[in-house]
């Protein structure tokens, strides 16, 4: 009986806390493809993005251009002459390789410093509805994690782009 009895006492905040809590969900990339700050950021990165690989193709251009000129006189060059030439299609070729990776880098701090407050004006948004609505946990979506939704839990991403004023 005394078992019974803390089993009970044990359950019973678990009941109640279970009656109290609103749960509810968004696809946080659903959400963040509509605003239009989001288009705003994708644009500029695009636009960087093509520039770095105009460059990169002039590089590989010019790359190509040498090595073709060094394999048609590669025979009749003398062995320094050679040796100079190979030294630079080297050179070139790492210049390629660092400027890719340079370019590649530059996109993402980019992207981070274009995302970060859009990012945080959605999260703030979806704090809002949570205080306005309610809820205790407002999940995110977004991979499909959430694997099983009652009837009690709630898709909250209208209310969160009518917070956004989309």
């Amino acid at each position: 009986m005394k078992k019974l009895i803390i089993a009970l006492l044990m359950v019973l905040p678990l009941g109640a806390f279970a009656e109290n809590t609103k749960i509810g969900y968004v696809n946080k990339q659903e959400v963040l493809v509509v605003m239009p700050e989001y288009n705003d950021a994708m644009k500029v990165l695009e636009d960087m993005n093509l520039k770095y690989i105009t460059e990169g193709k002039k590089l590989e251009e010019e790359f190509q251009r040498k090595y073709q000129e060094y394999a048609a006189q590669a025979d009749t060059l003398d062995a320094a002459i050679r040796q100079y030439k190979e030294n630079e299609l080297a050179r070139l070729q790492q210049s390629i390789q660092e400027f890719t990776k340079s370019a590649d880098e530059t996109l993402k701090k980019k992207q981070q410093e274009l995302f970060m407050p859009i990012i945080a004006k959605m999260d703030a948004a979806i704090a809002k509805v949570g205080e306005q609505n309610g809820f205790t946990i407002i999940l995110d979506n977004t991979a499909g994690i959430i694997t099983y939704k009652s009837a009690q839990t709630t898709d909250v991403a209208g209310l969160v782009k009518k917070a956004l004023g989309l």
